[in-house]
């Protein structure tokens, strides 16, 4: 390998240099950190059944907006369940029987009123 002096120290550097890929692999080949590949997810872009189920995240004033969603949508023709769920605190993710039961609808679920 052909080597170039530094003239700061008199040490011998070599012209060759590593050079980044810009891609993710050449990350994953040095990347000491292992990084497990998630489980596959499907995602239905479009609803089994023309309904949609609206939950509110128990914000100030949401409830309010989700009723007036509800009324807007009702004069559009499109079905709307009349329950609001509630997911009692805003700042907890849904507890996995409300995400069991929501995976389990047919129509499309509108999670509304976050920041």
């Amino acid at each position: 390998m052909a080597e170039k002096t530094n003239t700061l120290n008199s040490r011998k550097l070599p012209i060759a240099q590593l050079f980044s890929c810009g891609d993710i692999s050449c990350e994953l080949l040095v990347d000491p950190i292992p990084r497990p590949a998630p489980e596959p997810i499907t995602v239905r872009l479009k609803p089994k059944q023309s309904r949609v189920v609206l939950i509110d995240h128990h914000k100030p004033n949401s409830m309010t907006i989700l009723k007036l969603t509800q009324t807007i949508l009702r004069q559009r023709g499109i079905e709307v369940n009349d329950e609001i769920l509630v997911k009692d605190d805003a700042s907890r993710p849904m507890t996995a029987a409300m995400l069991d039961s929501l995976s389990q609808e047919g129509g499309l679920v509108l999670c509304g009123i976050s920041d």
